[in-house]
């Protein structure tokens, strides 16, 4: 999460709302949104001297808007320049699939169905995203940064999900004709 967070305020300074809803609305399929995560986050990440806070008033309401430190630059410089590590990457779902043969036939059917829905569910919530995404592209953007290739990354992320949640669904729909076909 502090990661990440990191990243979205190498793009623009914003206040905690702004970073959960963000979160919410574009990044939900890869970490929690909840208020309460960011809200720990941004404070490891202040204690730690990576971010800075500013406050602010707005009519009645006290405003923090943190911006990234440049110790806070090289942090996430240095991590986003290591290798993905592909061992990091797990799916809970495989372990459920593997001992989904405990379960009775009609449980079987259910899960892989109801799972089969989700992956539809995550490809047009993905879709979604990359529409805004789209628009977020053409809108007028703050200087310094080069956003071309900021956004081909983003979109790159985008196009994995959304055939990673296809080839799942597709995986799935497969496995549980095959299934059926054994009754």
């Amino acid at each position: 999460m502090e990661f990440l967070i990191l990243g979205l305020l190498m793009l623009s300074p914003m206040t905690g709302y702004q970073l959960q809803q963000f979160i919410k609305e574009n990044l939900a399929l890869i970490c929690s949104h909840s208020a309460g995560s960011v809200q720990t986050a941004l404070s490891k990440l202040e204690r730690e001297g990576f971010v800075s806070a500013t406050a602010s008033l707005q009519g009645k309401r006290r405003k923090k808007v943190f911006s990234i430190t440049p110790s806070g630059r090289e942090a996430f410089s240095a991590w986003v320049a290591q290798p993905m590590q592909a061992e990091k990457v797990k799916n809970m779902e495989l372990a459920h699939l593997f001992f989904l043969g405990l379960a009775q036939p009609e449980e079987r059917k259910a899960a892989i169905q109801n799972y089969i829905r989700q992956m539809e569910e995550t490809s047009a919530i993905l879709q979604a995203i990359r529409q805004r995404f789209q628009q977020a592209k053409e809108g007028p953007l703050p200087p310094g940064t080069d956003w071309e290739t900021v956004f081909r990354f983003q979109e790159y992320t985008l196009e994995y999900g959304i055939a990673a949640a296809q080839f799942q669904r597709d995986w799935y729909r497969q496995l549980l004709r095959k299934w059926e076909e054994t009754l």
